[in-house]
């Protein structure tokens, strides 16, 4: 049953919260949260929420989903996984209807604010994890740049080094993110100890151009799983790693599975954080060619991935995860997300993955939903791809390295000392 909504107590958090206004600066109309028996209107103002009532005339926009969704959303402070923002709630039936390149896509990220504020009024405050940074002292990371081949052409890469550990780890960030991700992974002196850490921006990603030559202005960027893969490669044959252990996240993960398949004797270990046996499943009507176009705003896709941020993260780290995504060219997320969401699938090439030869480990947050989908997500890797194994880490969501990183590295440090242990005894016994 949904609790009663008060709607004098929702327009008092809405008036004071600044975020909220931030987000809907400019924006003039009615929110709609259509939830059954309860629909209520959030009229605002320039960003400003002036009434809170119930359903009247025709809103400029409508959150609605199914009642199953609303009665988790609104059960506990904690949220339920998939409940806690609007973009987790897609696959659970929550959509936006509206104008979407004028209303729906430039303030996707204010909608979901308001999400978030009227969950917070209803169900209570859902409690951050404090702000940490205890690697200042040890924040020594160094960048160069490096040319590297693959695929035809020549790049000029930018590549983050931390530790002087025996074991090399490439660290691949998500679908149109770059090494930045990785800066906390990078400062963390119980990680430098054990490994050479290597945190690259691909062609087109943060600090690293579109490849020489590449009349990129002229298309789309359209990478594939090869391309990808390649550039990995070379990588790590430009930095001439032995048996490098390599860890990404996301896209990362997706690319960890694919190469202990198509690449297993190049690699000493696979780490796939949130990574996927098969596809994720998402509405049909959805389209990465909407990351493409023009007409729709450069902070659809940024605020979509905010809202993959974990609801108990710190403010700071999961903001810092927006900065990042903000700050990427146009249509980059798009090319990469295709992989992650199409061409990605175990189920025509998992059967080449040798988990006993080489380790392979999908570490995956609470909050993502490749922990809860045991047919696609995380579990089925363990599943069907023998001797690999599947880990789903509490509290934690889908960007978990960038934001909550003190979190992340703490439970991720005893998963990767499990991995060193049994990649060095399947060297031994081979």
């Amino acid at each position: 049953m949904i609790p009663n909504i008060d709607q004098a107590q929702l327009l008092t958090r809405f008036q004071a919260d600044k975020e909220l206004a931030y987000k809907l600066r400019g924006f003039t109309g009615t929110i709609r949260f259509d939830i059954p028996g309860q629909a209520t209107d959030v009229v605002v103002d320039n960003g400003t929420v002036s009434a809170v009532h119930g359903p009247e005339g025709e809103p400029t926009v409508t959150v609605r989903g199914p009642e199953s969704f609303w009665d988790k959303a609104f059960a506990s402070a904690r949220p339920e996984p998939g409940m806690e923002t609007l973009t987790a709630g897609m696959l659970h039936g929550v959509v936006l209807d509206g104008d979407f390149p004028r209303v729906v896509a430039p303030y996707n990220g204010g909608f979901d604010r308001a999400y978030w504020v009227l969950r917070e009024t209803v169900a209570g405050k859902t409690e951050r994890m404090p702000f940490r940074y205890p690697y200042k002292d040890t924040d020594t990371a160094v960048g160069r740049y490096h040319y590297v081949e693959a695929n035809g052409v020549e790049a000029r890469l930018y590549i983050e080094t931390a530790g002087d550990g025996p074991i090399p780890l490439l660290l691949q960030a998500t679908a149109g993110a770059d090494g930045r991700q990785y800066r906390h992974l990078l400062a963390d002196p119980e990680m430098q100890r054990r490994f050479t850490m290597y945190a690259y921006d691909l062609p087109y990603h943060g600090k690293s151009l579109p490849p020489i030559g590449v009349r990129w202005w002229e298309q789309a960027y359209l990478p594939t799983r090869d391309w990808l893969m390649n550039w990995v490669i070379a990588i790590a044959d430009a930095l001439e790693l032995d048996q490098p252990f390599f860890m990404g996240c996301s896209v990362g993960g997706q690319l960890a599975l694919d190469l202990a398949a198509e690449h297993g004797d190049r690699f000493g270990a696979f780490i796939a954080l949130n990574g996927w046996y098969g596809n994720p499943q998402v509405p049909d009507t959805f389209s990465n060619d909407l990351f493409r176009w023009p007409t729709i705003s450069d902070d659809y896709a940024p605020s979509l991935n905010f809202g993959g941020t974990a609801p108990n993260a710190p403010e700071p780290n999961a903001h810092e995860t927006y900065w990042i995504y903000r700050s990427g060219f146009p249509g980059v997320y798009a090319g990469d997300n295709d992989y992650f969401m199409y061409e990605h699938d175990l189920k025509k090439n998992g059967h080449k993955i040798d988990a006993h030869a080489k380790p392979v480990y999908v570490v995956t947050g609470e909050y993502d939903a490749a922990s809860h989908d045991d047919v696609n997500g995380g579990p089925a890797v363990e599943r069907f791809v023998p001797g690999a194994k599947a880990i789903t880490l509490p509290d934690l969501g889908h960007f978990a390295p960038c934001d909550d990183p003190v979190g992340f590295n703490e439970a991720i440090l005893p998963i990767l000392d499990e991995v060193i242990a049994k990649a060095s005894a399947a060297t031994t016994a081979s």
